[in-house]
């Protein structure tokens, strides 16, 4: 298989940068400062420690997009042969919540993500005061999809890198464990689909 590639959207300043450094384990330090990202970085990496069958790391392509909408003519160029899509948010951001609602319908709706294919960060800051949990914005309460496997609804991980950096990590391999079975089976289907014809 080659490498798996995973969008990470989300609005200006929600920690997207901060979530893809530290699950490629880039060591790019900002110092504090908030540096927008212009356009995309995509970040390579092995990640491992997976729980899938005969395979125990998995390449990944992390495209960090800027969450400007200078950027939005980019969009149909970065969602090409995209196979899975982080929306993060930061829930105690005045309208992230809002916002996110318009990555999702290009991103998750319009481009038929599959609902096992995206996975949301609602991300805190460090030293945030108590974490508030927030609701999803409607379109990511829609009624659960049928899947192959049954039926799947979108998962929501409460993230801070800071105070539980681990189980940012978990939640990350477990959805790309998603990603990469979901495909292998896909995968599996068609190879039988050829040679039964």
């Amino acid at each position: 298989m080659s490498k798996v590639k995973i969008l990470c959207v989300g609005p200006t300043e929600c920690g997207k940068t901060v979530i893809c450094n530290f699950l490629a384990d880039a060591t790019e330090v900002s110092g504090g400062d908030y540096r927008p990202t212009q356009g995309v970085r995509i970040l390579e990496f092995e990640a491992s420690g997976l729980t899938i069958p005969g395979r125990s790391s998995v390449d990944v392509e992390l495209w960090d997009c800027s969450g400007d909408k200078k950027f939005e003519a980019c969009w149909p160029a970065l969602v090409q042969d995209a196979m899975g899509v982080i929306f993060v948010y930061n829930p105690d951001q005045a309208n992230h919540d809002e916002e996110l609602e318009k990555w999702y319908t290009f991103f998750g709706s319009q481009q038929s993500m599959k609902v096992n294919g995206c996975i949301v960060f609602s991300h805190h800051r460090p030293n945030a005061p108590d974490i508030v949990r927030t609701e999803l914005p409607s379109p990511f309460l829609k009624p659960p999809k049928l899947t192959a496997a049954g039926f799947s609804k979108m998962q929501k991980i409460e993230t801070n890198i800071e105070d539980d950096p681990e189980s940012v990590r978990i939640a990350f391999n477990r959805f790309l464990t998603m990603i990469v079975s979901a495909l292998s089976k896909h995968r599996e289907k068609e190879e039988l689909n050829i040679m039964n014809q």
